[in-house]
This record gives C-alpha cells, structure tokens and sequence, in this order.
C-alpha cells in the first residue's frame, strides 16, 4: 500500500519517510495507523485518547508492531493546560497549534512555549 507506492519512486527517497496518518476510525483508520503509522494525529481528548490507545494496541498485537513507537500528535485548540498535561501524559509528545490570519495573535503561541519548555524542563 504505502511501501508499494514508494517503492515505484524513481528516484527513490533518499531517507525514511514518515507516515503521519491523522483520525480516530477505531476499526480501519487505527488498523491502518498500528501497521504503517510514525506518527498518528489523534483529536481527542484525554478519557477518549486512552481508550483509543488501547484500541491502537489491540491493533498493533494483530499485526505484530510495537505501538510505542508511534509518535502521539495532537492539536491544542481549544485546550488548556491540564487537558494538555493529561495528553501529554497519555504519551502525547506532539502538539500543534493552528493559526489564522491576517490579524495574527501570537499570545496564545507564547503560552503554549512556555508550556512546552516547562515540560522538557522537568
């Protein structure tokens, strides 16, 4: 499927190619993400993300992967610290934000730093 295509590169990547697969389907979309996923973007929260996670296990057991080593993504719209924190803990280690313009407002980024940097010092 995906290693199909890339293997029909010419040339081909130069470089492992992550595969960041976003959604939450629990039957196909984790089945997919436990077999082929780097990174996969999850949209929920806390309560929902754990038992997702299991459901991603479940997953990887079939197909014979480790789903540690999937990296966790999650957008932080609409949260706050502790729903972070509690993500982050869950083993989110990713986190992104959105931003629309034209009028910018970069406070929001700001916190979500210092959130950050508090985290990696600890």
């Amino acid at each position: 499927m995906i290693e199909a295509r890339w293997a029909k590169l010419n040339p081909a990547p130069t470089r492992h190619i992550p595969v960041l697969i976003g959604g939450g389907g629990e039957k196909k979309t984790l089945r997919i993400v436990a077999k082929h996923a780097d990174i996969w973007h999850s949209f929920s929260d806390p309560e929902t993300l754990e038992r997702k996670l299991g459901i991603l296990a479940e997953h990887g057991s079939e197909v014979g992967r480790d789903v540690s080593q999937i990296e966790i993504s999650t957008e932080l719209r609409g949260r706050n610290h502790d729903q972070a924190d509690e993500l982050h803990a869950l083993g989110t280690s990713l986190f992104t934000i959105g931003l629309s313009g034209p009028a910018y407002d970069l406070a929001p980024v700001r916190d979500w730093l210092a959130w950050r940097d508090a985290k990696n010092a600890g």
